[in-house]
């Protein structure tokens, strides 16, 4: 399956996207005829138009630290929905689907592997690394499982910190999918 390249979104698309929504949904501020709405918005796809809207235009979105009340709202909404994020987000919200995942899976999940990290999975880890970028979704599925993505990131973080290392690496986003790694020169 080829990628798509991602690209930013223009206010002028995002006026398209306003007026679609309010075309197809009047009214409704959890819209969820999100292919309808696409077709307003030339380049875009349904998932697109809806990331867009409840990431950056649903009014009630909150961005930085998570409340108490907020991870308790995800704690039974998990026990209620599962990991259907859309509906978890429907019963959170202040959070969009792609927040409540990743509060989940970085860190509310029960299932995490929290212990400390030993110093042959540091090796393993440096090695993964070399071998296929900050994959790090990949990486932990492959080598540490229970292990986050994001804990991974952070202890490579800190043994490249502690080793000084000078190799080059070149920059690309740093996320937790398998769509932007970086890869060592």
């Amino acid at each position: 399956m080829a990628l798509r390249e991602r690209r930013p979104w223009s206010p002028e698309e995002d006026d398209l996207l306003r007026a679609a929504v309010l075309k197809e949904e009047p009214g409704n501020p959890n819209p969820s005829k999100w292919f309808a709405i696409s077709t307003h918005v030339p380049g875009r796809t349904n998932k697109d138009c809806r990331k867009r809207w409840f990431a950056r235009m649903a009014a009630d979105i909150v961005r930085g630290v998570w409340s108490a009340e907020e991870d308790a709202k995800l704690l039974n909404a998990v026990e209620k929905y599962g990991t259907k994020w859309s509906l978890v987000a429907t019963m959170v919200h202040t959070r969009n689907s792609d927040q409540c995942a990743k509060r989940w899976t970085d860190t509310l999940d029960p299932t995490i592997d929290r212990s400390g990290w030993t110093s042959e999975q540091d090796r393993m880890l440096l090695d993964a690394v070399n071998e296929h970028g900050t994959c790090w979704k990949k990486i932990v599925k492959t080598y540490f499982p229970g292990k986050t993505g994001l804990s991974a990131k952070n202890r490579y973080t800190s043994l490249t910190r502690i080793q000084n290392s000078s190799r080059p690496v070149r920059r690309s986003q740093s996320t937790d999918d398998d769509t932007s790694c970086t890869h060592l020169l």
